[in-house]
Formats: C-alpha cells, structure tokens, sequence
C-alpha cells in the first residue's frame, strides 16, 4: 500500500508542476500578446499619414497670423502719418521687437491695424489722384 500512496504523490507532484508549467507559458504568451499589440499600434501609428496644412489653406496658426501683422505694422510708411501717431508706433514696434507680438494689449494691436489701415486708403487715394503717394490737402487749410 505504500507504493500507491508514493504513485499518487508522484502523479500530484507532476500535476501540479505541469500546472506551474501551464500558468508560466499562459503568461509568457499574454506578455508576448500585449507586447506584440503594443508594437502593431505604433508602426499603425508610423505609417498614418500626417495632416499637413495646405499652402492655401485657410486655416493659419496664431504663429503666423503674429508674424503677419507684425510685418504689416514694420511696412508702415511713417512719413506720412502724424507727429503723435508716429511716436506711438514707433513705441509700440519697440515693445513688438524687445519682446513679441504677444506682449502687445489688444487695443495697441487694433490701433497699429487702424494705422495700416488709414496709410491703404492714403496711397488708394493718392494713387487714384495721381499726386505720387502725398496725402491730399485737407480742404479749408490753404
């Protein structure tokens, strides 16, 4: 009787060894799935082609719009604009180039827009007069 309790124990031992064996290669192989997942997702990822922006798109970045106008207010002709208005923009293009177009309040910004805007309609309306970029006379001033 002894030599089946010494089977049993034996056929146990195998038992649960080839259970411990079973557990390893389950895991071995749940680690190799999610690593394997992990790897398909990232060269899925890789091969996704990117949104890039078209040259005439009309969507521009807050980056470019402030490079815009900042080369915008830099094409102001201060010849022809005002003693007063003149050292307000030269003041403000100082603050544009020692920092950036970001440090600028919005009413210093709509101001250098209504400045670029007024020098437009004076070389629209020179130009239609053909006086060469000069304002015209105000009327009443001799």
């Amino acid at each position: 009787m002894c030599g089946g309790r010494v089977g049993k124990e034996i056929a146990g031992n195998e038992a649960t060894s080839m259970t411990k064996l079973l557990l390893i290669l389950l895991g071995v192989n749940i680690v190799a799935l999610v690593t394997m997942t992990m790897l398909y997702r990232r060269a899925k990822k890789a091969q996704r082609q990117r949104r890039v922006e078209a040259p005439n798109s009309q969507y521009k970045s807050q980056y470019v719009l402030d490079l815009e106008a900042k080369l915008r207010w830099e094409r102001l002709d201060l010849g022809l604009l005002h003693e007063v208005n003149r050292e307000e923009i030269e003041k403000l293009l100082a603050k544009v180039k020692a920092s950036s177009v970001r440090a600028l309040a919005p009413q210093e910004r709509a101001f250098l827009d209504r400045m670029v805007e007024a020098e437009e309609r004076v070389r629209r309306s020179s130009r239609s007069e053909g006086t060469k970029g000069h304002p015209r006379p105000v009327p009443g001033t001799g």
